[in-house]
C-alpha cells in the first residue's frame, strides 16, 4: 500500500527544531533579558528609565531592527512552537518527575507566554492602532507614557498587575527552562552533574529576571493619582524640572 509523501515539516524536521530550539536563546531570550534589565530602570526613577528608552528609539534602522530580530523570530518560535506541543504527550501525571513537570510546563508556559506577547504588543507596541497615541511620540516622556498606559488604559491597574505578573513569570521560566533543553539538545551538557548545575544556573538567571520584572512593575503601578489617560501628560512635559536625562 502506497504512502503519502512527508510534507515540508517532517522533511526538515531535524532543522526546524534545531532553529527553534536556537531562536528561543538567540535573539529572543538575549532580548527579553535586555528588554526586562531597560525595565527594570523605572525602579530608579522616571529620568533613568526615559534615558535608556530614548537611547533605544535612537538606533538607526530600528523598524527593521524590530522585524528581523525580535518579531520574525517570535512568530516562528511561536507558531513551531504551538506545533511541537501539539505534538507531544504530556505525562507528568502518569510520571511525575521533575523532568516530565518540566517539560509540561514548558508546553504550558509557551501557552501562556504566547497570550501575554500579543496583550503587551497590544497594550503599548501596536496600542495606535485602537486610538492610543504612538509609543515613540511620548518622547522623552516614555515613564509617564507607560505608567499611564498601566493605570488608565482599558483595564484596572490591579487587573494589569495580575495579567503582568502571570505572563512575567511564564516567559521567564519558558526561556531559563529552554535554556536547559537547548544546552542538552545542542549537546553542551551531556553529564547528570553538568546538566544539575546548568539547572541552578538557569535558576538564578530566572530569580534576576524576575525580580527585574517585578520591581518595574512596582514602580509603574505606584501611580499618582493625577495620571490621566497616555498621551495626556506628554504635552505637559516643559513641566518636568530640567537636566540632563530630561532633554528630548
Amino acid at each position: 500500500m502506497a504512502t503519502s509523501a512527508p510534507g515540508v515539516l517532517e522533511r526538515n524536521h531535524f532543522l526546524l527544531r534545531r532553529l527553534h530550539s536556537l531562536s528561543g536563546i538567540v535573539p529572543i531570550g538575549v532580548f527579553l533579558i535586555f528588554h526586562l534589565l531597560t525595565n527594570s530602570t523605572a525602579f530608579l526613577g522616571p529620568a533613568h528609565f526615559d534615558e535608556h528608552v530614548h537611547s533605544i528609539h535612537s538606533l538607526p534602522w530600528l523598524v527593521a531592527i524590530e522585524l528581523l530580530f525580535i518579531f520574525l523570530p517570535l512568530a516562528f518560535h511561536g507558531i513551531y512552537g504551538v506545533i511541537i506541543a501539539w505534538q507531544g504527550k504530556l505525562n507528568a501525571n502518569q510520571y511525575p518527575y521533575m523532568d516530565n513537570w518540566r517539560y509540561t510546563l514548558q508546553r504550558v508556559t509557551a501557552y501562556i507566554t504566547i497570550v501575554f506577547v500579543v496583550i503587551h504588543l497590544l497594550h503599548f507596541r501596536f496600542a495606535h492602532w485602537f486610538g492610543v497615541m504612538e509609543y515613540k511620540a511620548a518622547k522623552p516622556l516614555f515613564f509617564d507614557f507607560t505608567q499611564q498606559g498601566f493605570l488608565n488604559l482599558w483595564l484596572p491597574a490591579w487587573l494589569w498587575m495580575v495579567i503582568y505578573v502571570i505572563g512575567l513569570t511564564a516567559a521567564v521560566f519558558h526561556f531559563c527552562n529552554g535554556i536547559v533543553t537547548f544546552c542538552i539538545t545542542w549537546g553542551i551538557t551531556v553529564s547528570v552533574p553538568s546538566r544539575q548545575k546548568l539547572s541552578v544556573a538557569a535558576g538564578v538567571l530566572g530569580f534576576v529576571l524576575l525580580a527585574w520584572g517585578v520591581v518595574s512593575l512596582y514602580a509603574f503601578g505606584r501611580g499618582r493619582p493625577e495620571v490621566a489617560e497616555p498621551g495626556a501628560n506628554v504635552a505637559a512635559h516643559a513641566a518636568r524640572p530640567a537636566g540632563p536625562h530630561a532633554s528630548p
